[in-house]
């Protein structure tokens, strides 16, 4: 009896599920009922259900080769020792094929709670996600404990599925494309990639993400999915699959791979003699690759003129692919410069970089270098900065569409590959989408390596990705947000757009409550500062029952600092604040020599339209009689340029002020919440602007910012504003390198090496 109740529930629950479908998203989302699968060891899986009207029969068969068959994740450890890291070899073997005259189907049993999936009939696209996953809009409609509990119920669990025609952005924007590829030529193109994660990456990269390896191999997962987005892109005009064969993890650099300090053409020589001597020489050797990728956290350099240029992000020989010490190519990933300040390959971006040296690798010269291209614009732009270029241009596309007559190791496969096989052939647990799993706020995570940073604006994220955190300043272009990125409601980033896909029905107002996690308070802690009290960080987490939902959804602070009594911490004799200052001046000016590391420091006034400035340590300059708050130069060097949260800043009206999160605030000030004008908070990010690596002038050239962060010697501030002219992105032009070596004349395929040192 409880179980037909159930059943009679649930069919109930579909019912009313539909029609709140029907009301916001007319004819193209239906719920529907799918059988719950345990699908470990099954080969193959039936699966049979109707939806629009429309029975889908399915005959599944498991795909053994989601990234290669002969894909393995090696690991030179801090003793030297290469390994084998078999437990991550693979991921779990839970995505399935469908294959008929009436179509395709890739369905991933790997979640826990049902299965996706993409189903494609002739001119229909059908995308099919759990309910669970679709629906954390409508909390109140379905209950967890009820779903978990009723699991295992004949009907099965509730389906979202999604239609679309083929020429939706929807799901694949090329699908057409890659359907009449398949369909008009015998060939299909597939790059057989190795990654090297060198030693450098490594030790940027391992503390941020728990010192996991399974955790590195994910994120390098999402990267070449990137990177297989890009040449799955129309504007290519032919679908490039990436096949990843190698991963090779480096926790402490190899002997026989030296790297120079980051001298871009003695690494790419060594790369290549290192990558080359592990490479099986048959192209039909298993474990074979046609191309082998280096990615590095060395500011890669060249000596041009006799002058060091560090504009350069990677290198690559333009027509080696194929070629024996000359199919591979270096990239940039994780790099700040000596301020610790982000270039643009810092995070996700050098997705476009690593994709731009491959173009080269093909045999994609730069646009406008002896073409009729434009020199902006597009992947093979001779520079690269943190906006947009993220399509191919004609030129670019007229070599891709030659590739299958001059790269005949790009043709290695037994047999041409139909749409689903491309789909899914590798790292399709992104589905050329990484931005689904790969937040904007995870991406801006991964690019300032801080996991409180989050989300400035979603505007023009798909163009360049805005990001800041609250333990710097101002705030950083991460470059254009991965494809599938949510930029707005019903929208994400596609090849550099922000376009439209179908999106559950609103929120109710009561559920937004339920988005966040309760905060998790930290310790007390306090610098020990006379007339000061002790911080105490706390943050909550946006979450949902699948994961899904973006910190951006769920509205008020994710960060908050609060005051707490810090008598148990401070026993001894507290420190005045202008010897604390003075203390701090003395360590910045071993890394500032423009500071007076002899002079006292000093606590500026406070100043009500710039509540950051007596939080700020002011030092004396050794140039002019001032003093000046190295809030740019220190900003990501971990300096901390501020006095301590919890310092004592300010008294007005009988209320004492203390610093919280670099701004001097009434005690009483609760972030978030509506106060009198007087107590004003202003994130100053704006006046401060963009704060990524700049190649030629950066902030010393700045004099509206620097009079803007020095005060004299009574403590008043030269300049208490800047325009906010000084808040746009950088200019490309900054970024132009000759990031390529054209091949030797005399080399035509051959096994003998040439060496260039350059």
């Amino acid at each position: 009896m409880k179980i037909m109740s159930s059943v009679l529930m649930r069919l109930i629950l579909v019912i009313l599920l539909n029609q709140v479908y029907a009301r916001n998203i007319p004819r193209d989302t239906e719920v529907i009922l799918l059988p719950v699968w345990n699908s470990k060891g099954a080969s193959e899986i039936p699966l049979t259900f109707k939806v629009f009207g429309q029975l889908i029969q399915l005959n599944l068969r498991r795909n053994d080769n989601i990234v290669s068959p002969q894909f393995q994740v090696w690991k030179h450890n801090a003793k030297s020792i290469t390994e084998e890291l078999s437990q991550l070899n693979a991921p779990d073997p839970c995505y399935y094929l469908h294959k008929s005259h009436e179509g395709s189907a890739a369905i991933s049993f790997c979640q826990e709670h049902g299965l996706h999936g993409l189903v494609f009939l002739e001119n229909v696209t059908l995308e099919i996600t759990p309910l669970r996953n679709d629906l954390a809009s409508l909390p109140l409609l379905i209950d967890d404990h009820y779903i978990k509990e009723e699991a295992s119920l004949p009907l099965g669990d509730p389906h979202v599925v999604k239609r679309s025609s083929s020429r939706s952005p929807f799901i694949d924007p090329d699908f057409e494309t890659k359907r009449r590829l398949i369909r008009d030529t015998k060939e299909n193109l597939t790059l057989e990639l190795a990654v090297f994660f060198d030693e450098a990456a490594y030790r940027l990269f391992s503390p941020f993400l728990d010192e996991d390896d399974e955790k590195i191999r994910d994120m390098l997962l999402a990267y070449v999915n990137g990177i297989q987005a890009l040449y799955h892109h129309p504007s290519l005009g032919v679908s490039i699959d990436i096949s990843l064969i190698r991963l090779d993890i480096i926790q402490r650099q190899p002997i026989d791979l030296p790297h120079f300090g980051g001298e871009r053409g003695s690494l790419l020589d060594s790369f290549c003699y290192y990558a080359n001597a592990r490479n099986p020489p048959e192209d039909s050797h298993f474990h074979h690759w046609d191309m082998g990728l280096y990615v590095t956290g060395l500011d890669l350099y060249a000596i041009e003129n006799g002058r060091k240029n560090g504009a350069t992000m990677g290198l690559a020989t333009v027509g080696g692919l194929c070629i024996p010490y000359y199919s591979c190519v270096i990239a940039e990933l994780g790099v700040t410069d000596q301020l610790g300040k982000p270039y643009p390959s810092a995070g996700f971006i050098s997705v476009y970089i690593a994709a731009h040296e491959i173009g080269h690798n093909l045999g994609m010269p730069h646009d406008s270098s002896g073409n009729a291209c434009p020199k902006d614009g597009y992947i093979m732009s001779p520079s690269r900065g943190v906006r947009g270029e993220t399509v191919w241009s004609d030129c670019s596309r007229e070599v891709a569409e030659m590739l299958s007559q001059t790269k005949h190791c790009l043709l290695d496969q037994p047999e041409p590959r139909n749409f689903s096989d491309a789909l899914a052939h590798n790292h399709s647990r992104y589905r050329d989408l990484p931005g689904k799993e790969w937040t904007a706020k995870r991406q801006c995570e991964l690019f300032l390596r801080d996991k409180d940073a989050n989300v400035v604006t979603l505007y023009q994220a798909c163009q360049s990705l805005q990001c800041k955190t609250p333990h710097r300043s101002g705030y950083y272009f991460a470059g254009p947000a991965l494809d599938g990125t949510r930029c707005a409601f019903g929208r994400e980033c596609r090849g550099g757009e922000c376009l439209s896909v179908p999106e559950p029905a609103p929120e109710s107002s009561d559920s937004q409550k339920d988005s966040w996690s309760e905060w998790k308070e930290g310790s007390c802690s306090s610098g020990c500062l006379q007339k000061s009290k002790g911080a105490r960080v706390r943050r909550r987490f946006c979450e949902n029952r699948n994961r899904l939902r973006m910190a951006r959804d769920c509205k008020g602070l994710y960060y908050d600092v609060i005051l707490c009594k810090d008598e148990k911490l401070c026993k001894k004799k507290r420190r005045t604040i202008d010897e604390f200052a003075t203390l701090k001046c003395g360590l910045f000016s071993e890394r500032l020599p423009k500071l007076d590391g002899t002079a006292k420091g000093l606590q500026a006034a406070h100043e009500a339209d710039m509540p950051w400035m007596a939080c700020a340590i002011f030092c004396r300059r050794k140039d002019i009689a001032a003093y000046y708050a190295s809030r740019v130069e220190l900003n990501d060097l971990g300096l901390d340029p501020y006095f301590p949260d919890g310092t004592w800043c300010h008294t007005e009206e009988g209320q004492d002020y203390f610093c919280r999160q670099h701004h001097c605030l009434p005690e009483n000030f609760r972030f978030g919440k509506k106060l009198p004008k007087i107590y004003r908070y202003e994130d100053d990010n704006e006046e401060l602007g963009p704060q990524n690596a700049q190649n030629r002038l950066g902030f010393a050239d700045r004099s509206s910012v620097i009079k803007y962060l020095t005060s004299g010697s009574d403590g008043i501030p030269l300049l208490t504003s800047v325009s906010r002219s000084i808040a746009s992105p950088f200019g490309e032009d900054e970024w132009i390198d000759k990031d390529y070596i054209e091949l030797p004349p005399s080399i035509s395929e051959s096994p003998y090496p040439i060496i260039n040192n350059y």
